[in-house]
C-alpha cells in the first residue's frame, strides 16, 4: 500500500464536487493514510448530514477499496 498524497485526494474531491466553495486535505499522522477532508459546497444545500458524509465517500471509494485510506475523518456543510 502506497501513502496517499493529500493533494491525489484534493483531485478526486475536485472531480466529486467542482462546485464546492472550499476543500481541505489534512494528513492527520504524517503517514499518508489518516486524513481529514472538509468540503463546503452548495451541493450539500438542504440534504442530511449522513447523505453529505455518504457523497464524500463514494468520491473516495477507489483509495478507500485499495487500503490507500485507513481512515478519513469528514467535516462538510452546505452554503446556504
Amino acid at each position: 500500500m502506497a501513502a496517499m498524497e493529500p493533494e491525489a485526494i484534493r483531485a478526486l474531491l475536485e472531480q466529486s464536487f467542482p462546485d464546492a466553495d472550499n476543500i481541505e486535505v489534512e494528513d492527520r499522522t504524517g503517514g499518508g493514510d489518516h486524513f481529514q477532508v472538509t468540503v463546503v459546497s452548495a451541493e450539500f444545500d438542504d440534504v442530511s448530514l449522513i447523505d453529505q458524509h455518504r457523497r464524500v465517500n463514494e468520491a473516495l471509494a477507489a483509495p478507500f477499496a485499495d487500503g490507500s485510506i485507513h481512515e478519513l475523518r469528514i467535516k462538510t456543510k452546505g452554503t446556504a
